[in-house]
């Protein structure tokens, strides 16, 4: 009954103090939801990005060729070994044959070359195609180390560089933005309890003086941040998901090259993600604000 009955002041007082300063509290919760818009937004701009280069990497191809005097049981390991590779999504192992096809078969009008010349100009060569194009460069240089197996190993570096370089970039960026979000939001909120605190400081001290602890003076104000924080989240989840219903598949339709994510599925994780991050850092934020108050 004892329990009932704090929970009961917590939650009353939360919601009291948030009347009491509604100014503050609206202000609070709107620039919560801008925040978390942006941050969304990102979000769903990072994801497509992630795709995008997911792809570019998995069309990014090496071709290693093979030498004419390689023993064929130890190519059949070379290919075995690479492909066991967790980086790897695909290795083809194109003979001389199928090469000399390929080229007939693709360039038609210079087939009459091969029954002039009478021999099989084309080497066997070894097709890769990764999953994660970080480990590109690294395979290219172990190929390389195997002159006995591969003649030689064909491979955009600078494609790669490009890539990686790219994709490091967006990661480093969308830290720095989610940190800063994270950051402003953590201030409107430490801000906000900050005033809910002084204006109920005298409150405060009788109940210290009276024995009350830490955790029952703080439980109201973070009540009253994750409460800012889930309306803000709330408003800001809504503002995606009608966002998306809208734009989306307008959007996908116009840049249809891109792997822009309009699923119900994304959508919805999006949104709930969102809204626990506005409850998470509105707890936070009041937790740390109360609690530099009662430490001073």
């Amino acid at each position: 009954m004892a329990r009932f009955r704090t929970i009961r002041y917590i939650i009353g007082a939360a919601f009291g103090s948030m009347w009491r300063n509604l100014l503050t509290t609206f202000t609070a919760i709107i620039t919560i939801a801008i925040m978390l818009i942006v941050f969304s937004t990102f979000l769903a701009v990072n994801d497509t990005l992630d795709h995008m280069i997911d792809a570019l990497g998995r069309r990014t191809n090496l071709v290693a060729y093979v030498q004419d005097a390689a023993p064929p049981s130890e190519i059949t390991a070379l290919v075995q070994s690479v492909s066991a590779r967790a980086d790897v999504a695909e290795i083809v192992f194109v003979s001389r044959e199928q090469a000399a096809d390929d080229f007939r078969n693709t360039l038609s009008d210079l087939a009459e070359i091969l029954d002039v010349i009478e021999t099989n100009p084309f080497p066997a060569s070894i097709e890769v195609r990764m999953a994660d194009p970080e480990g590109l460069l690294p395979l290219a240089d172990e190929l390389r180390l195997q002159p006995a197996l591969i003649d030689q190993v064909l491979v955009r570096a600078d494609v790669v560089g490009r890539l990686l370089r790219v994709s490091n970039l967006a990661r480093i960026g969308g830290g720095i933005l989610i940190i800063s979000l994270g950051a402003v939001t953590l201030f409107v909120i430490f801000n906000t309890i900050r005033l809910a605190v002084y204006s109920r400081r005298e409150e405060i001290e009788i109940m210290r003086l009276i024995g009350a602890t830490d955790w029952f003076v703080r439980g109201p104000f973070v009540v009253e941040g994750a409460v800012i924080g889930f309306i803000g989240a709330g408003l800001s989840a809504i503002a995606v998901v009608a966002g998306y219903a809208r734009v989306g598949p307008t959007l996908e339709s116009l840049v249809s090259f891109l792997p822009i994510q309009t699923q119900t599925g994304f959508v919805t994780n999006l949104a709930l993600f969102t809204m626990l991050m506005g409850v998470l850092i509105g707890s936070v934020g009041s937790y740390f604000s109360v609690r530099r108050y009662l430490e001073n």
